[in-house]
């Protein structure tokens, strides 16, 4: 007989003594930010007052991104406008940190070939390491000129792959050259898709990665979401003893929702990305990408939050007469 696919619960529609059993539950709250708390510029509405509610009853919040294009300087502003404190820039995290921390913790000092965005190579350069990048320019459709665009000679040790505007035909040619002499293979964000907007999603760099993959017969060491090596390091970067008491908040669940299970964390799918709850009914035969928990906003937690305090605070009056 086949086992019973396992459901989604939906957080406003639990009793209050399962809501208050799954506020107790965790400690930390990780969550992605684009599509969770804000989409592209806009942050959804009273995104604030539930960050605030988890950090005023005793959550610590983590915020854990996919997103290396935006720099540190916009995710502290978006969040410092969100929170009531200033966010530690340890506890934002996106792909090149995950990297610039693998690659020290290797003590790599050789050159790196990146296809990324203008602020992830920066990120790279900025903790000393050798980049080596484009072209960006196109190359005259000619075998000659291609060939010498792509065969270099270059000493590549690494070759990294993130999120980048300008990807080309001529990028990927060089990052198969150097990947067929044994350079390092490690991906950042593997996005297949990008959301943008309820209908708009842009091809993301998950794709190229997989075709790289494919041609140089290479599995890639994954250091975005939904990578266990990043897992791996934010357990050890936050001290989380328990995994299990930590719940993951995002929006996609190829990404976020399968991270959270292979970290062994608690998972919270939110309805303001592309996914809303009967659409949970496709993922069918997909059980690391099925949440524990649905909600329609991560504004509504703060809902759940109000409901759970006011309960506690009523038992404890009753408890005192």
């Amino acid at each position: 007989m086949e086992a019973k696919q396992k459901m989604a619960k939906n957080l406003l529609k639990l009793t209050i003594e399962e809501k208050e059993s799954f506020f107790d539950s965790f400690d930390m709250v990780q969550t992605d930010c684009d599509g969770v708390l804000w989409m592209l510029g806009d942050p959804f509405a009273g995104v604030e007052r539930t960050l605030r509610a988890l950090r005023t009853n005793g959550k610590r919040v983590i915020y854990v991104s996919n997103n290396s294009v935006r720099t540190m300087e916009d995710y502290r502003g978006k969040l410092d406008k969100l929170t009531d404190y200033t966010v530690d820039e340890e506890d934002i995290i996106h792909p090149a940190k995950i990297v610039i921390h693998y690659l020290r913790e290797r003590n790599f000092d050789a050159l790196c070939y990146v296809i990324g965005s203008a602020n992830f190579k920066a990120c790279l350069r900025e903790a000393g390491f050798q980049i080596l990048d484009g072209p960006n320019e196109p190359v005259k459709e000619s075998i000659r000129e291609v060939s010498a665009a792509v065969n270099d000679g270059q000493p590549v040790k690494a070759v990294i792959v993130d999120f980048d505007y300008k990807t080309n035909n001529i990028k990927l040619l060089r990052a198969q050259m150097y990947l067929r002499h044994d350079a390092l293979f490690i991906a950042g964000a593997m996005d297949m898709v990008l959301p943008i907007g309820p209908r708009m999603r842009y091809i993301g760099p998950g794709c190229y990665v997989d075709i790289l993959q494919n041609v140089a017969d290479r599995k890639p060491i994954v250091l975005g979401k939904p990578g266990l090596p990043m897992s791996k390091m934010l357990k050890t970067m936050y001290a989380i003893e328990d995994s299990r008491r930590v719940l993951f908040v995002g929006d996609q669940p190829e990404m976020d929702v399968k991270f959270g299970h292979i970290s062994n964390y608690q998972t919270l799918l939110v309805g303001t990305g592309n996914y809303k709850e009967d659409d949970l009914k496709k993922l069918e035969g997909k059980p690391d990408e099925i949440p524990d928990y649905y909600i329609d906003s991560f504004a509504e937690l703060e809902q759940i939050v109000r409901e759970v305090v006011a309960y506690k605070a009523r038992n404890v009056a009753k408890c005192g007469l």
